[in-house]
């Protein structure tokens, strides 16, 4: 009976009004995914809007909900930047794990690729990516690895790139063993898995390739290719009109090509191509 219970309140949203633990009025849901579930919330001890994320992971159960919820509360004590969410507080609630951090504004690139329409040219799509490997760069350097860059954890807000969700971040002195434990519940593509979830930076490296490559279709245009409809799909590199080493810097992002070994390396590939385009009149 207990365990039906357990399962009713993991499964039941927060409602709009509601009060958690006396201090955070929940104002309405701000999304749900794999791992959790993400509420705005006032904070009625310092009055600022805030977020209160609910882990509720959708395969593993408990095991895998106090993992990740150790894990997020673990790196986001460690991280100190401007444009990572500020941790609040971390407590259980009614049996379900809870962490309430700062409210950062602005829509994910998910969000701004498919809802709002909104493209990037290449070389807007290398300045965003310039300014993520500073945050990237300062985890890496703090012995963590985000493991989880995607179009959903990277908010655009005023030109100003930030980054979220720590709940797969993995940090240097954590057994492999324990992080082999959480990676087995974590559902998708085998070979995708493999590459997202190493523990070195080539997993991050390999996200912000993606990351890159969706930026960059924004502006493409398949209309062109109406005349190709018989023949095989092509490639990106086929689809795609790019700087010559904004390509080769992708082929070694998605591990096509030698992979990239310092961050360093990336932001200097990626201000060389910048300083090669043209600028605006």
């Amino acid at each position: 009976m207990n365990g039906h219970i357990q399962r009713w309140l993991q499964e039941r949203h927060f409602r709009p009004g509601q009060l958690i633990r006396n201090r955070y009025r929940i104002v309405g849901l701000l999304g749900t995914g794999s791992y959790g579930v993400t509420y705005r919330c006032d904070d009625l001890v310092t009055g600022a809007i805030c977020v209160l994320k609910r882990v509720h992971p959708l395969r593993g159960g408990q095991r895998r909900a106090e993992l990740i919820y150790d894990r997020e509360f673990q790196a986001m004590t460690r991280l100190q930047h401007e444009r990572v969410p500020d941790l609040l507080e971390s407590f259980t609630y009614q049996g379900q794990h809870c962490l309430t951090m700062e409210y950062m504004q602005g829509l994910n690139i998910g969000q701004l690729l498919f809802e709002e329409e909104q493209t990037f040219t290449e070389q807007e799509s290398l300045q965003l990516i310039h300014q993520l490997l500073d945050i990237v760069e300062m985890m890496h350097k703090q012995g963590m690895i985000h493991r989880d860059i995607s179009l959903s954890n990277v908010l655009l807000h005023e030109g100003r790139v930030q980054l979220i969700d720590f709940g797969l971040t993995w940090r240097e002195e954590e057994p492999p063993a324990l992080v082999q434990e959480l990676d087995e519940l974590v559902s998708g593509d085998e070979q995708e898995k493999r590459i997202r979830r190493r523990l070195d930076a080539s997993s991050d490296f390999y996200g912000i390739g993606h990351l890159l490559l969706y930026l960059l279709y924004s502006t493409y245009d398949d209309a062109d290719d109406a005349q190709a409809d018989n023949e095989q799909e092509r490639s990106w590199e086929q689809e795609l009109q790019l700087h010559p080493r904004t390509r080769q810097m992708l082929r070694r992002l998605l591990l096509i090509d030698s992979p990239y070994v310092h961050i360093a390396e990336i932001r200097s590939e990626i201000e060389d191509i910048l300083a090669d385009q043209p600028h605006p009149q």
